[in-house]
Order: structure tokens, then sequence, then C-alpha cells
């Protein structure tokens, strides 16, 4: 298979578990830029957490924020943006805080807002090199992502309420302990669907790398999509190719070994 683009997401693929990228990484997607293969970052993180890795990596690069809810060109401008009102942002954010009284988080294109600081915002603000703000609503059209940090069993109980209460929306957890709810259409296959028909390249010709749940969508639409060995255990039941871990640059094997198989 000759690829012409690859997507990966960030935490548990393209980072160790230092929360860096290795030399070897950093080369190989190098190596891609110089031979015109994008390498695109799709995750759930929000621009200001992402544009970091492309500085590093000196590439201009498309981005895809929120999984698929806010794209971004090669150039930092928005070329697709879905969220929901903020009348349902508000009707969540009063079901969360009386029945579970945890953090919420906002995210509104590049800003991170929350109406507390616990101990899970700050470990979030660590690993992502971000500050929040103090929660403002205030000419504020739509949101794009809220995010809810618990312990892993109040997580599954609020995910199960949610899920029952609300419609529209995609709830799911893209850790143990982490909550996500977006737009019911948002989703990194219909980003990657979206960048592949700008950029006139087939489905055929895209390799994709994960570990999470909400990443699986996205492994399933690509003609290679591989699964990292540090996966969480359904995605690497649910997807047949699987490369090495984070930790031993998976990412580069795969592309240099398993990509013609």
């Amino acid at each position: 298979m000759t690829y012409k683009c690859v997507f990966s997401d960030i935490d548990g693929t393209l980072l160790n578990s230092n929360h860096q990228i290795s030399e070897r990484t950093k080369n190989k997607i190098q190596e891609l830029y110089q031979s015109d293969i994008p390498f695109v970052l799709v995750s759930a993180r929000m621009p200001k957490g992402m544009s970091y890795f492309l500085d590093e990596l000196k590439i201009k690069e498309p981005m895809v924020c929120y999984s698929g809810g806010l794209i971004l060109d090669e150039n930092k401008e928005v070329i697709y943006s879905k969220g929901f009102s903020v009348e349902m942002a508000k009707r969540l954010f009063e079901y969360i805080k009386y029945y579970y009284q945890v953090p919420v988080s906002f995210y509104i294109e590049n800003r991170w807002m929350v109406d507390e600081i616990d101990e899970g915002i700050k470990e979030e603000s660590k690993i992502t090199g971000l500050t929040p703000e103090i929660l403002d609503l205030t000419n504020v059209q739509k949101v794009h992502k809220l995010l809810i940090i618990a312990d892993k069993n109040i997580i599954e109980q609020l995910e199960m309420s949610l899920k029952e209460k609300f419609t529209g929306l995609k709830i799911y957890k893209s850790k143990d302990t982490y909550l996500e709810i977006m737009d019911e259409s948002v989703s990194k296959a219909s980003a990657i669907q979206f960048l592949c028909d700008k950029m006139k390249i087939s489905l055929h010709q895209v390799v994709s790398f994960g570990d999470n749940y909400n990443d699986l969508d996205m492994l399933l639409l690509t003609e290679k999509g591989f699964a990292m060995a540090n996966s969480a255990k359904g995605v690497l039941e649910s997807i047949s190719t699987h490369t090495l871990s984070n930790d031993e640059d998976g990412i580069v094997y795969a592309l240099e070994n398993l990509v013609g198989e």
C-alpha cells in the first residue's frame, strides 16, 4: 500500500508515557513532511493543546480538534465547526452540578473555562500546559465540548444518567476518569472524511493510529487503522491491526514494517 496521509491521535499514541514525542518519531514525521505526506493530528484536545506539537514537529498541517468538532487548516484557520447550543450546555451543567457536584470544563473554540478547580483540573492543566479561565458564557454562541474529570465510579454513573436524560449528544469516556460530551454528529471518522475529500485523497490511501475508544471510528474507517499495543482492551479486540506501544515508537514501526502487508 502506498499511503498519502497519516492521521494520528495524540495522547497514548503520538506521545509516550512521559507525554513526549520521541526523536525517532519526530524524524519519521519530518520525513513524511518532506515527502508531502500530511501527518494530521486528531484529538479531543483544544487547538492550543495541539498546535504546540505541530510547532515542535516543525510542520504545517491541518488539525482535527474536539474529536472532529473543530477542524483547522494548515494556517490554523477554522474550516469546520460543530458544537451544541449554550442552552443545552447550561442544562447539562445544572444537572451535573446538582446530582454529582464535580467541576465541569467548557471548551469553546480556543478557550477552556471551568467553574471550579480541583485536583483533576490541575492535572489536566499540567498535562496540556494550559490554564483554564473562570467560566463566563457571555457572548458565547455554541460550545464544542464539555469535559468532566472525576473518580471512575462517578464517571460511570454520570455517563449512564446523562445518556438517559439527554438526546442529540455524543457522551463517552475518553478514559476511565474522563467523560466527554459533544454534538452527536461529531466524530473523528467524519472529520477524516471531510479532510480526505478536501485533499482529494481516497480512504484507501490513508493510515490512522489510536489507542482509545474515541479512536475506534477513525481506525475502522481508514484502509489501515492501527491500534497501539497500549490501547484499551476493547480497542485491541475491535481492531485487527496492531502495532507496538507508544513507548516503542509504534507509529514508526507500523509505517516502516506493517503498512504494506
